[in-house]
This record gives structure tokens, sequence and C-alpha cells, in this order.
């Protein structure tokens, strides 16, 4: 591991064969950030604020890219290894407050990378680095009109409980045991 808390950077190689870099987001990737949400559909902009969010402010941005890499934790996806190279996905989690082994999740992975494998990777790579971090659960508030994440979610095999209100699903995930030391392939 790059340091105790932050998962090493690894490149990753989609169901197309297209390779992609996964690595933990740094406070630079601000304007990264930025630029990635302004290429977003509106849809996947919906999908993933459960509202109308067209601008990612710079403060936003700054808050989202700083992380403790333990209580709050992102990874990104970038197109090469370069450090300034385009972001194309975000997968992160934050700590529930009051809740030590809870973490709420959210993805979301550029409109042209989509259905390749990508969150799918991201999130596998943030799940084990939430293991070791100590995590046992994950939350999502996910639109009702998001199925491909609720299929996503009921693929993984690990025991789920989901509630309906106010026009999206409310889903707490358990991650089950913690996986072996080597962090995921994709």
């Amino acid at each position: 591991m790059a340091t105790d808390a932050q998962p090493d950077p690894a490149s990753l190689t989609l169901k197309d064969g297209t390779p992609v870099w996964v690595r933990p987001i740094r406070p630079d990737d601000a304007e990264r950030l930025q630029a990635f949400h302004a290429q977003l559909s509106p849809e996947s902009i919906y999908l993933r604020w459960l509202s109308a969010h067209p601008v990612l402010s710079l403060a936003e941005a700054q808050a989202l890219a700083t992380v403790d890499y333990a209580s709050r934790m992102a990874l990104v996806a970038t197109v090469s290894p370069a450090p300034e190279a385009e972001l194309i996905g975000v997968a992160r989690y934050g700590r529930v407050p009051g809740r030590p082994d809870e973490a709420e999740v959210a993805v979301v992975v550029a409109d042209n990378y989509q259905r390749r494998g990508l969150g799918t990777a991201l999130l596998q790579r943030l799940m084990w680095h939430a293991h070791r971090q100590g995590y046992r659960y994950w939350t999502a508030e996910i639109n009702v009109a998001n199925a491909r994440m609720m299929k996503f979610i009921q693929r993984g095999g690990l025991p789920i409980l989901k509630k309906y209100a106010g026009g999206s699903w409310q889903v707490r995930v358990e991650l089950g045991a913690p996986p072996d030391e080597a962090a995921p392939a994709a």
C-alpha cells in the first residue's frame, strides 16, 4: 500500500479491452472533478445527485477532492497514469455519523464509459479499502429510476436491506467477510 490508509494506484482493463487507471483522489483533482462533472449528461448528474446539479462549484469540488482516506475516501479512474489525466469515474464513501462501521457510498462514471465494467471495478476496489478500514456496511440512496445500480447491488450477492421512500431506495448492504490482502483485479 502507498500508506497505511491509501491503496496503491492500479491499471485495469475494462470489459471491452480499454485500459484505465484507478488511484486515490487528491486535493489537486478539484478542477478535474469540475471538468468531469461538466461533461456528464443531465441524466447521469440526476442519478448521482438525486436532483438537478448542473454545475459543481469549485468549493464543492475542493471538498470532494479532500479526503482523509479512512472516514472519507474516494477513488478516481483516469484515461492515463499521468497525474493530470482526465477523470472518467469516481467512487466514494463517507462514514455515517454515529456509526463507525457504516459508510454512505456513491459512484458516477462518464457516460461514454458506462456499461463497460468501470463502475463495478471502482466499487470493488472501494469495498476492499472499506474493509481494511473496518467498515461492515454501506448505505446508499438510489433514485428509483436507477435500475442499473439496483441490479448491480443485487447481483453482488451480499445481504441487502432496502426500503422505498420519497422517490428513492434507501439501501443498506452488508459487506461480508474482509477480502484477502490483495486488491481486486478488474
